[in-house]
């Protein structure tokens, strides 16, 4: 069964292939009927993503996706497009590659076809998610232009959106400077974790929009929170969170630390600018600071001999994870339990070597014996699958000081 899914997986993948072909196909014999009608002029892609659009009974904005992408895989992006047709990368997964491709100025032919190959060897092997997570990391060390020079201006553009929606709703959006976002998003989500519990209805996504709400509308000095039917409850004594920092880590290279151009990074975004990294581990109080050694970027740590996780060391494994081990889990470690891979009762050490992050959910099914795992060098997991498929996760590599781009 597994074997009959990976082979459909490949031949959907062969379709979306030969649907990027199609699309440019059409985009191309539309741009050559308006060579001879001046009205169609720069419509080329609406008119194309109009007929699309009618076509497959999908909305218009999705037809003009499919242009898009399917033009640039298909015009400029061989090497993925051949990717996608042998069943390598899904479409999602092709997508991704284009667009993170598509991100760093071609100014270098060399660079950009070896950034493509890299994003395509990386991309075959996890889910999107994590993928743009490892991209990310990726193009800052190719990127021409430093990452402290595009967040200046890339701080311009910060701003708060409304969007109306259905049914009395709409949405909300904050495009801001990372270590805000990540702040604001954590610290409203350790009150919204604090008043879960047994006679809590609500879901966390709930809680966390109900802890948003009553914060900027200003009834929190009440220390009251809406319910699921907007009346006022105050559940666990929700006043008393309203104070609570949320742990985020952030990792420094030292030289960075000291006044380096190497960026530093954050948990659960990726890279951010010196100055930013800088004034994180120096200031603020709900960052952990994670320091890397400055030749070979190691983390510090510590192993332990106690079936007790000391404190250094668990954040030494949760930065080195970053999320649940899991193949395709994209829970942050600093919400997963730390697990003995070798276990505890069966001669396994509490050390750097023998930890991992695993969800509850991903945890409780190795203790009941569906998934396993084994962690043959600090960091790499092989997890085994109830139907015996095998599959090998590496950690993320820490930042480092080198600004040359890496051989391919």
């Amino acid at each position: 069964m597994v074997d009959a899914l990976k082979d459909i997986n490949e031949a959907r993948s062969w379709l979306d292939a030969q649907e990027a072909k199609v699309v440019t196909r059409a985009l191309d014999l539309q741009t050559e009927h308006t060579r001879n009608d001046p009205r169609d002029w720069g419509y080329e892609k609406t008119v194309t993503a109009t007929e699309i659009s009618a076509a497959l009974r999908v909305p218009e904005r999705t037809a003009e996706f499919l242009v898009e992408h399917s033009t640039l895989l298909t015009r400029y992006y061989p090497a993925t497009l051949e990717a996608l047709e042998t069943g390598k990368l899904t479409k999602r997964h092709a997508w991704a590659v284009v667009e993170e491709a598509a991100s760093i100025p071609d100014t270098n032919p060399t660079v950009t076809a070896a950034f493509e190959a890299r994003l395509i060897g990386m991309a075959s092997v996890t889910t999107v998610a994590k993928f743009r997570q490892q991209a990310n990391r990726l193009r800052e060390e190719l990127h021409p232009e430093s990452i402290a020079a595009r967040q200046k201006k890339a701080v311009k553009e910060r701003g708060v959106f409304l969007t109306p929606s259905y049914d009395g709703m709409a949405w909300l959006e904050a495009y801001l400077p990372v270590d805000q976002a990540a702040g604001i998003f954590h610290r409203v989500d350790t009150a919204a974790r604090a008043l879960q519990g047994p006679d809590e209805p609500r879901t966390l996504t709930q809680l966390r929009a109900d802890v948003l709400a009553d914060v900027l509308t200003s009834a929190g000095a009440s220390g009251q929170i809406a319910d699921s039917d907007n009346n006022p409850t105050e559940p666990n004594g929700s006043s008393a969170y309203w104070g609570v920092q949320a742990k985020v880590f952030v990792t420094v290279p030292v030289m960075t630390l000291l006044g380096g151009d190497a960026p530093g990074e954050l948990e659960g975004y990726g890279p951010i600018d010196p100055e930013t990294a800088r004034k994180l581990a120096g200031h603020a109080p709900s960052f952990t600071r994670i320091l890397t050694h400055p030749f070979t970027g190691a983390r510090l740590g510590a192993d332990a001999t106690t079936y007790r996780v000391p404190k250094d060391l668990q954040d030494a494994v949760r930065v080195r994870d970053r999320t649940c081990r899991h193949p395709g889990c994209n829970r942050l470690a600093v919400f997963c339990e730390l697990d003995h891979t070798k276990p505890w009762s069966q001669g396994g050490k509490t050390s750097y070597g023998n930890l991992a992050a695993l969800c509850k959910r991903h945890h409780k099914l190795k203790s009941e014996g569906y998934w396993q795992y084994r962690q043959p060098e600090p960091g790499t997991i092989i997890a085994i699958s109830p139907a015996g498929e095998t599959y090998l996760t590496k950690p993320d590599p820490p930042p480092t000081p080198n600004e040359d781009p890496p051989p391919f």
